[in-house]
């Protein structure tokens, strides 16, 4: 789901940045004061296991592969925003001792890996909680996967027409290749893990975690 450095211009990777660096601020202003020094401890622990579970790729049919990202329960039971400032934390990790992503898509992957994808995530999760707790975190993760992606594969589709020399191949080439693993493969498996990891928090009954 990472774009690598190399495959987008200036033209889409600057833009991204400017609209990154003010919410980047504004959320490490607003969720990491002292106001926030016991939620930290689980925060910090949700953010190492995404930084774990999106190093780990998953095969999927034509040689590829895709990864969970993991950050939609920092969004649900805290906020998007912090969980666009943990999430952009692990791409810049990611990008700087495993050569995944870069720095220059960092803005980029940023927004639609750590706040689109959320974003959507949280308003599927917070409509149907009140149905079923279990339902609405399995429907936040599949949707914060498929929107995440989405945005990724427009991006990119995006780039190809601003300049082939940068990346060679159409829309309708890169958004069936990614949106049919993340429909059938990562976004049930995102789901899955947002069920699992919401029941283990509720059940430690941890300081910091909001009911």
């Amino acid at each position: 789901m990472h774009v690598p450095d190399g495959f987008l211009s200036p033209q889409i990777t600057v833009p991204a940045y400017a609209a990154a660096a003010p919410l980047w601020a504004w959320g490490v202003r607003r969720h990491f004061g002292r106001a926030a020094s016991e939620s930290l401890p689980v925060v910090g622990s949700l953010t190492a296991l995404a930084f774990v579970i999106q190093t780990i790729m998953i095969p999927v049919p034509g040689g590829t592969s895709t990864h969970l990202v993991g950050v939609l329960l920092l969004a649900a039971l805290y906020h998007p925003l912090l969980a666009f400032v943990c999430e952009s934390l692990v791409l810049l990790l990611q990008a700087l001792f495993f050569g995944a992503g870069g720095i220059t898509v960092l803005g980029v992957n940023a927004l639609a890996m750590g706040l689109l994808g959320p974003l959507a995530g949280v308003a599927a999760y917070r409509l149907l909680r009140r149905v079923s707790e279990r339902g609405a975190a399995f429907a936040g993760g599949w949707l914060s996967t498929q929107v995440s992606t989405l945005a990724i594969a427009l991006v990119l589709g995006l780039q190809h027409r601003l300049s082939e020399r940068y990346f060679p191949l159409p829309l309708t080439v890169t958004f069936w290749t990614m949106m049919i693993p993340s429909l059938a493969v990562t976004g049930v498996v995102e789901g899955l893990y947002t069920v699992f990891a919401l029941a283990l928090l509720r059940k430690a009954n941890l300081r910091g975690v909001p009911a």
